[in-house]
């Protein structure tokens, strides 16, 4: 949804490429849930730790990679010039 919404507000067409760069998108977002679902999970039996502060941990501690991850796939795409 945010994807198309960012293509309507800066007025680019729904090419091939916007529909590569959707898929791209899709494909981290879900990467980065199992990521932390697993994370947290672990976190979860290894400190016995309730599900609420498990993702909470597991939040904190893999945010920063989840935003490498993310910030340089869209800086990847980015035309420069």
């Amino acid at each position: 949804m945010g994807a198309v919404l960012a293509l309507l507000i800066f007025r680019t067409d729904f090419s091939l490429i916007a529909l590569i760069g959707v898929i791209l998108l899709i494909g981290i977002v879900k990467k980065n849930a199992i990521i932390l679902i697993d994370f947290a999970i672990s976190l979860q039996r290894e400190k016995k730790l309730d599900s609420r502060e498990a993702i909470y941990q597991a939040a904190l501690l893999r945010f920063r990679p989840i935003m490498m991850t993310t910030v340089g796939a869209i800086l990847g795409r980015c035309r420069w010039r």
